[in-house]
């Protein structure tokens, strides 16, 4: 891939979306209260982990599979919705994706112009 990931660059794109419409909306905490790192995952473009017994929460990008400042902002996106989910402890229990997600991420690809299938 050709697009160097650094975890100041995820930081960067992280602040961009959360200032942008529709995420602004979702009152995210700033970049410095979340951890990001480059991982080499071959079976998922992104992953935010959070922690019930702590504040402490992780964004991480695979830079196997995010090769272009797009893919990176969606797949950023995408886990800043499952961050909200997170704070708000909206996720649904063995489930990816819910209907609360489903509209968010509407919103989002709307906006941003991304894929919604691939989203």
């Amino acid at each position: 891939m050709t697009l160097r990931l650094t975890p100041m660059n995820l930081a960067r794109a992280y602040e961009y979306l959360r200032a942008t419409s529709p995420l602004d909306e979702l009152n995210l905490p700033p970049a410095s209260k979340v951890k990001f790192s480059v991982k080499r995952y071959r079976d998922r473009f992104s992953h935010m982990q959070g922690y019930r017994r702590s504040t402490e929460v992780e964004i991480a990008i695979s830079e196997r599979l995010v090769g272009s400042t797009f893919m990176l902002m969606a797949s950023m996106a995408h886990e800043q919705i499952h961050l909200y989910q997170h704070i708000n402890r909206s996720e649904t229990p063995k489930t990816q994706h819910n209907a609360e997600f489903d509209e968010i991420a509407d919103r989002v690809c709307i906006a941003h112009g991304f894929d919604r299938k691939s989203f």
